[in-house]
């Protein structure tokens, strides 16, 4: 059973973490990263701003129509770092149309070593969330 959560709630987390957002269409992906994301939603909209940009549209930022987007799956791969893969349907069926990456679970400059908190940070949100969420509209 998917756990039931709001896009907004959900976004607020994930900038929470400082993962990496991909934005992705069949002609190509933009990557969004960093550690300094605050984020602003209007009734149809989520963006992602920079804190440190002299001002929100100085610097690379993230528009996203949040109510299109409907579920979300945890997905993993043996040696690789999980992530959140966002689709516009109930269920699964095509392609992600956004893919959120947890921070790495490797340290790539020491020969791939492990990060024991970023893996716990994700196995605490699959305690909390679960493998798979089903984005709801917020309650008025």
């Amino acid at each position: 059973m998917a756990t039931t959560i709001t896009a907004l709630e959900l976004f607020e987390i994930l900038v929470g973490m400082n993962g990496a957002f991909i934005l992705q269409n069949p002609h190509g992906s933009m990557e969004l990263r960093g550690t300094d994301f605050y984020l602003r939603h209007t009734n149809d909209w989520i963006t992602l701003y920079h804190r440190a940009a002299k001002s929100p549209e100085s610097r690379s930022h993230f528009h996203l129509k949040w109510r299109t987007l409907q579920w979300v799956r945890v997905d993993e791969a043996e040696g690789q770092t999980p992530q959140l893969s966002f689709f516009m349907t109930p269920e699964p069926v095509d392609e992600p149309v956004l893919i959120w990456y947890f921070p790495s679970f490797y340290d790539w400059a020491h020969h791939k070593a492990e990060i024991p908190d970023n893996i716990a940070l994700f196995e605490g949100f699959v305690e909390r969330y679960g493998k798979t969420l089903q984005l709801v509209e917020p309650t008025p």
